[in-house]
């Protein structure tokens, strides 16, 4: 079966987002190229979100999305951490770049799955425990 690419006609030309871009295709090509569907359920989220965050129209929700998205992309399950703090400081300069978001608040980065379903915005504040 041949190597299924991301699809890259809606990615930027340059900058961050770009960057993010082919660093996330680097690991998925890297690792065999799994497909958005085996993906989403890595990441227990849809087909149509991982879709959207790898074809550029979309950026992952916050800096446990992303890590959890390169992850997944591994066949292990487990991104080497390099590659996943590149991926997470790209994600916040393209936010940035976007929008004049991020960094997020250090309670973010531990703790609660931010996979937001498609259409519903990543909770904000620290998790709270009950």
């Amino acid at each position: 079966m041949p190597l299924r690419r991301f699809d890259r006609t809606s990615w930027p030309e340059h900058g961050p987002h770009r960057d993010l871009l082919d660093l996330l295709d680097d690991v998925h090509v890297h690792h065999g190229c799994p497909s958005e569907r085996v993906v989403a359920r890595r990441l227990r989220t849809s087909t149509a979100r991982v879709r959207d965050v790898v074809r550029g129209r979309a950026l992952p929700g916050d800096a446990v999305g992303i890590r959890d998205l390169v992850a997944a992309l591994t066949a292990q399950g487990r991104a080497d951490p390099a590659t996943a703090d590149r991926a997470e400081a790209l994600t916040v300069a393209a936010r940035r770049e976007r929008d004049g978001a991020g960094p997020w608040p250090a309670g973010r980065r531990t703790g609660r799955p931010l996979w937001s379903p498609p259409g519903v915005a990543p909770a904000t504040g620290p998790a709270t425990t009950g």
